[in-house]
């Protein structure tokens, strides 16, 4: 039974981030770099560590909430009736990585929140993204709806004819690993020729030779040749995925996030011009926009997965997500 208050927890490979909220807006938001040392119960013992302080924060006891919503990155692997995450970016056991201080090869998230409360969800990030999407977003009107996140990795989640899309492991869709090209660029999953590898926003550095896409957007402003061609050919790769991923679903809308889409003025005509060159009868009714819900969405995906039902209609009245306070750093 979901209670008064409620926790959203998001998990990425750099921070994590925990919002407290009851049922008038979020009462308080903390973050803490994603800890990557030490044995595989590291991060769930972080995470029980910042909601324990974002309740002290919010003013009311941790043993309050009853709920917690956690939107991570992924991908899970169901190991008995848990899912337990198996994502690069956190597990250095994965591929023998030198570059993460841990040999991890699963992180059993799931089973240890379940432990300490009655109502607890766990989702990748971006199926938690097209939940508030459908709730609180574009995808009020729609049940067919694609979320795809632009940024360091490339991901998806979906609604098809108004139900929520998870598969066997709770993975799908994982767009950025759709294969795009015979041979390529190695992903970070160990994939040649992927999407992520082809066109996200650390693909789009590595080819330009720079640490972070914001400097190669940067030059394509600037007028640099180069970086145009680079970022023309992300976008076009982008958007022959996003033909792809419609293919599949036949959506009515996709809605775009994620910090690549900070440039957006630049990507959408160029992801739009391509996308509806694709099979006209599929590709022409589509949708395709960035999220209303961009800069809000690490709080309100992870919340929006446990919370009430009586509280949603207040929400989307007062949109209370855009009045949230400063995020504390820890």
């Amino acid at each position: 039974m979901r209670g008064e208050y409620i926790a959203g927890v998001d998990i990425g490979g750099t921070k994590i981030i925990v919002s407290v909220a009851d049922a008038t807006g979020i009462r308080a938001r903390v973050y803490q770099h994603t800890q990557l040392s030490g044995d595989n119960l590291t991060i769930p013992k972080q995470v029980y560590y910042l909601i324990q302080k974002t309740a002290e924060y919010a003013g009311i006891h941790y043993e309050d909430i009853q709920s917690v919503g956690i939107s991570t990155c992924s991908p899970f692997e169901k190991k008995g009736i848990y899912k337990e995450i198996v994502a690069p970016n956190l597990c250095g056991g994965l591929t023998g990585s030198t570059r993460l201080p841990n040999s991890w090869h699963s992180i059993p998230l799931e089973e240890f929140f379940c432990q300490l409360y009655p109502d607890v969800i766990v989702e990748n990030d971006c199926v938690a993204a097209v939940v508030a999407e459908k709730l609180f977003g574009a995808g009020k009107l729609y049940d067919n709806l694609v979320y795809v996140t632009w940024s360091t990795g490339i991901g998806a989640g979906a609604y098809v004819d108004g139900k929520l899309i998870r598969g066997k492991n709770g993975n799908a869709p994982h767009f950025g690993h759709i294969y795009i090209a015979e041979d390529g660029p190695q992903c970070g999953c160990g994939n040649y020729g992927d999407l992520e590898a082809i066109a996200s926003g650390t693909a789009i550095a590595r080819d330009y030779g720079v640490p972070s896409a914001k400097e190669v957007f940067d030059s394509y402003r600037a007028g640099d040749t180069r970086a145009k061609e680079i970022i023309h050919r992300a976008a076009r790769n982008f958007a022959r995925g996003l033909a792809s991923l419609n293919a599949l679903f036949d959506t009515e809308y996709i809605v775009l996030g994620g910090s690549v889409m900070n440039d957006s003025d630049i990507l959408l005509p160029l992801v739009k011009e391509e996308f509806y060159i694709s099979f006209p009868v599929l590709s022409r009714d589509v949708i395709i926009a960035k999220s209303i819900l961009f800069e809000y969405i690490a709080d309100i995906s992870a919340l929006a997965l446990v919370m009430p039902v009586s509280w949603i209609e207040t929400w989307r009245t007062y949109t209370p997500w855009e009045k949230a306070p400063d995020l504390i750093k820890l």
